[in-house]
């Protein structure tokens, strides 16, 4: 099997950011398959990339490379991070964005790559995602052994994730992202049948999918990565209710 490397990044598709990553990697590893994941992360929003990261990972084969830039601290003494976690390799700033999958998946491995032989010569100190990055995800999925890259570590940097909390009659959490339909997706458990959240002024009822209760309608549902998003069938639970990371979302259950 052709080695998989999944870029995740908040370059956005406007500039040549990405493809010019993709570009490094080929150089150094034409066999490998390039996958995009996501690059609409909001910019320095590590949070969030961490969140898409971890929601991905488990749909990947074993030995997947993900390299993960959102670096808000791009050129700074922050260390460059070549790890292994469960069954998958990843290189990326240690900022936190690894923590997510962290919480879920043993740490087998991790390095500071710091060695610059492994890096390109740069005209500045503000595109590691090209200089940097890129060529150590292509340089370890080409067969070099990461331990190569610079010194072990144990220690990546983690930042916390919210976590829901049991109340009386239930949960109590908060939005952690809102996708591009307006879904606001929570840390909170699947709603069970009965079950309502509140959210701001919006009540949101326990529904098995968006088509079960009428266009326009509020519902709670079980998403994709297992969690309670709140959703508006065929609209936008984030517009009609205002709806934003950190909001705070009881789930009552019966």
């Amino acid at each position: 099997m052709r080695p998989v490397v999944a870029l995740l990044t908040d370059f956005g598709l406007h500039d040549h950011y990405v493809g010019v990553m993709k570009g490094v990697i080929l150089g150094i590893a034409p066999r490998v398959t390039l996958v995009d994941l996501v690059h609409e992360v909001p910019p320095g929003d590590v949070l969030a990339g961490a969140l898409h990261l971890d929601a991905a990972v488990d749909s990947f084969p074993t030995e997947t490379l993900f390299l993960a830039v959102v670096d808000p601290g791009v050129g700074t003494a922050r260390r460059a991070l070549a790890a292994r976690v469960g069954p998958w390799r990843f290189v990326l700033p240690d900022n936190g964005l690894l923590s997510a999958v962290l919480d879920r998946h043993p740490l087998r491995g991790a390095w500071s790559a710091e060695d610059p032989s492994f890096h390109l010569p740069s005209p500045g100190r503000t595109f590691h995602g090209r200089d940097v990055f890129a060529p150590l995800a292509a340089w370890w999925v080409d067969g070099t052994d990461p331990s190569r890259f610079g010194p072990p570590i144990r220690d990546p940097v983690r930042i916390p994730i919210p976590r829901a909390r049991p109340v009386s009659d239930g949960w109590e959490g908060e939005v952690l992202l809102v996708d591009r339909f307006g879904n606001a997706v929570t840390n909170l458990p699947a709603p069970p049948p009965g079950s309502t959240a509140h959210a701001l002024a919006g009540v949101f009822p326990a529904a098995s999918t968006y088509g079960a209760v009428a266009p326009g309608e509020p519902l709670a549902v079980t998403g994709s990565t297992g969690r309670l998003e709140l959703s508006v069938s065929g609209g936008s639970a984030a517009r009609v209710y205002g709806l934003a990371r950190g909001t705070t979302v009881r789930l009552e259950v019966p």
